[in-house]
């Protein structure tokens, strides 16, 4: 995970959810006429959709980059944003759907193919088929965005709300080296290769102890990534709250007695 400005991201989101509103409803009220007029316009509305899936992806990847994966209930507005991505992809290819019922020349020429003629006369009825799916689809992306730029802020300020409420759990030393390797190198859970049960290694290869990896995950320190498969490896993530239980650490001190001063002999009574 790297440092996000997750407020910033929210103000991004906004943005593009508004341009891809705008742009819905161009489409949606979009009458060309076949030929050159249906060319210029529907070209036009592909080239601003591509540009505006771009962006998404963009915000897509600045999200499962960062802190905020690591927020219990933060995976469905991130698979709200992979939504985003796949409506506005899926417009831009309705959009060139309708493009390509549109005749390159308006009128058929002299001579003309009857697939040309065909085109022709069923152009005015198909196109506006693609491009109400095209407007369809603009719809969920602008909603899209708009959802996850309520759910940032919405699941920060409950995720914060429970850790302020909770004192940060006492660890044994396992635990907290544990805790540290996984916040420095991050971490993978495999399926085992007998009787199915499972193992852990932190990112340079060494091997998790099962038992501190489970009483991690019940305090809710570590979370496993669950949207893979543990046969590709899950990966283990360091919460927030493990991070302010890695701050909080304090070693148990040993009882050590106390030395006599340097020089001091020491003296038996006798009776």
């Amino acid at each position: 995970m790297h440092p996000i400005d997750l407020e910033a991201e929210v103000t991004r989101l906004r943005t593009l959810g508004s341009d891809f509103e705008d742009l819905h409803s161009d489409v949606l009220h979009l009458r060309p006429k076949p030929g050159p007029d249906a060319q210029q316009k529907i070209t036009t509305a592909i080239v601003t959709t591509n540009q505006l899936a771009g962006r998404a992806l963009e915000r897509l990847e600045a999200l499962t980059r960062s802190q905020y994966t690591a927020v219990p209930g933060s995976r469905p507005a991130l698979e709200a944003m992979v939504s985003v991505v796949h409506a506005a992809t899926t417009a831009a290819g309705n959009l060139a759907a309708a493009l390509s019922e549109s005749p390159a020349g308006g009128a058929p020429y002299p001579g003309s193919s009857t697939n040309q003629d065909t085109k022709y006369k069923t152009a005015p009825s198909v196109i506006p088929k693609h491009l109400a799916e095209a407007a369809h689809q603009l719809d969920l992306a602008f909603t899209g965005c708009y959802y996850v730029a309520r759910s940032i802020p919405r699941d920060l300020q409950h995720h914060s709300g429970q850790q302020h409420a909770v004192t940060a759990p006492k660890l044994s030393a396992g635990q907290y080296e544990t805790l540290v390797r996984l916040s420095e190198s991050g971490g993978r859970v495999y399926t085992g290769t007998r009787y199915n049960n499972s193992r852990a290694t932190d990112g340079n290869g060494r091997t998790v102890n099962q038992a501190t990896l489970r009483v991690l995950t019940k305090q809710a320190l570590v979370v496993v990534d669950t949207s893979t498969s543990l046969f590709t490896g899950q990966r283990l993530v360091v919460t927030e709250a493990g991070r302010q239980a890695i701050a909080a650490y304090k070693p148990s001190a040993s009882p050590v007695r106390a030395a006599a001063p340097a020089g001091t002999a020491t003296v038996r009574r006798t009776r």
